[in-house]
């Protein structure tokens, strides 16, 4: 088995990833009519389903501060074009829009209200409130996430079957925050 201790802690949480990605997922597949009208609050609910499932997607791939990424060729899987593009897909969502604000990605709306006779004026916000994948996409998300568990399993058999040492372990935070 040619992988590092820290590929094989990262393919580890990996699985815990894609499964908080897949479970988001579900809740926002099972919960949306894309073909219906939603309130503003359904469609923050939505949002949160979303931006769960690009984070937890996106944070495998993502370099950590120890340096690691998922290293998905040490484990033996292989993507396609298509996979590699939605990847690359959730990546730049996580990075432009999810995680963080990108000033060219803002989309908003400000007014302002006149009241009181135009004595006052009361500051009025929209903002974008659809999701930023749509539903073919996150169809072909949930076949890749489900290609990735199925792939990671057969990795861990593997491991479990030819060096079960590697994964007899527990693994707390090296620092527990106050």
């Amino acid at each position: 088995m040619n992988i590092t201790e820290k590929q094989l802690i990262r393919a580890i949480y990996s699985t815990w990833d894609f499964q908080q990605a897949l479970s988001a997922l579900t809740f926002l597949l099972e919960d949306c009519d894309f073909g219906a009208k939603h309130s503003h609050v359904e469609l923050r609910r939505f949002r949160c389903y979303e931006s769960t499932l690009i984070i937890s997607m996106a944070r495998p791939f993502e370099t950590t501060r120890g340096g690691t990424t998922i290293g998905l060729r040490a484990l033996g899987i292989s993507l396609n074009q298509e996979q590699k593009t939605l990847v690359d897909r959730v990546l730049d969502l996580r990075r432009k829009i999810v995680a963080h604000s990108s000033e060219e990605e803002m989309h908003f709306r400000i007014s302002t209200i006149p009241i009181d006779d135009g004595r006052f004026n009361l500051p009025h916000f929209q903002f974008n409130e659809r999701l930023h994948l749509e539903e073919k996409e996150l169809r072909q998300l949930e076949y890749f996430l489900r290609y990735l568990k199925h792939q990671m399993v057969e990795f861990f058999y593997k491991v479990a079957q030819e060096q079960p040492e590697l994964l007899d372990r527990y693994k707390e935070p090296s620092s527990r925050g106050a």
